[in-house]
């Protein structure tokens, strides 16, 4: 009997232990972004704001980001689980957030889902967002790269699964940006555009012999390019106006996906 309540004792002792939550430091700017290890430059800073602020006002859907210089001993998976409860990450409706969980310290990153989500962002897709723009970076000692990437890669997602043309963004993989060498491709593409540009400016301003000659007067359409869809703004801010940006959901059945650099 003894022996038992010396259990007994010894279990209740660690409970609080076990139970205590994380502390995570209040919010001083908007939900999108809290970079307590001071990765990110403010041109990146600014870029995730404007890019997480035009993607909630267009869907209601939150994309945050963590980025910690250690979780104390905690498992990354609970830590991001809490800090999406905590925050609110998304809408009370429909519980759509997503947090990225960097810590530099333990070399871990994790992506948390919301219920909402999940269909849209399953564990694998995470996993494969993660080994194609956050690991590569995160080897390299560029977390700032993999942070920036990692986000644009999950706000085309979310767009998407919203059917909304937002802001055009094209994450790239660390492969793909060290790929330059391609036996002398990578010098001759700016002297084979630069003379076709030469071609188009002669046929267009003289060179047809007069005939059909533009005059000074004629104007070209702003825009030029455009990309896939309908494109709206630019880094304007958000279109709901200023203010201070919170979370309201923050519900997750632990889904999403880490990796360990």
């Amino acid at each position: 009997m003894t022996r038992k309540v010396c259990a007994l004792v010894l279990l209740l002792l660690m409970i609080p232990a076990w139970g205590q939550a994380a502390e995570f430091p209040e919010l001083t700017d908007d939900i999108y972004i809290q970079d307590i290890a001071g990765i990110l430059s403010e041109e990146q800073e600014a870029e995730i704001k404007n890019l997480g602020a035009g993607l909630e006002d267009a869907t209601t859907a939150q994309i945050a980001v963590m980025v910690v210089d250690s979780l104390d001993g905690e498992p990354i998976e609970s830590y991001a689980n809490e800090a999406l409860r905590h925050y609110g990450v998304g809408s009370a409706q429909e519980n759509n957030g997503v947090l990225v969980v960097l810590s530099m310290g333990d070399r871990e990153i994790y992506i948390e889902i919301g219920y909402g989500l999940e269909g849209a962002l399953p564990d694998g897709k995470v996993g494969r967002i993660l080994d194609d723009y956050a690991v590569p970076y995160l080897s390299e000692d560029q977390p700032d790269k993999a942070i920036l990437n990692t986000y644009q890669a999950l706000y085309n997602e979310v767009a998407a699964e919203y059917g909304w043309d937002g802001e055009a963004v094209s994450p790239q993989p660390l492969n793909e940006v060290n790929s330059g060498d391609d036996g002398g491709g990578g010098i001759m593409q700016p002297v084979v555009t630069f003379l076709i540009v030469l071609a188009v400016l002669f046929f267009f301003t003289g060179g047809g012999g007069g005939r059909g000659r533009r005059g000074r007067g004629g104007t070209m359409r702003r825009g030029g390019f455009f990309g896939p869809g309908s494109f709206g703004g630019g880094f304007g801010g958000s279109s709901g106006g200023g203010g201070f940006r919170g979370g309201g959901g923050g519900s997750s059945g632990g889904g999403g996906a880490g990796r360990g650099f």
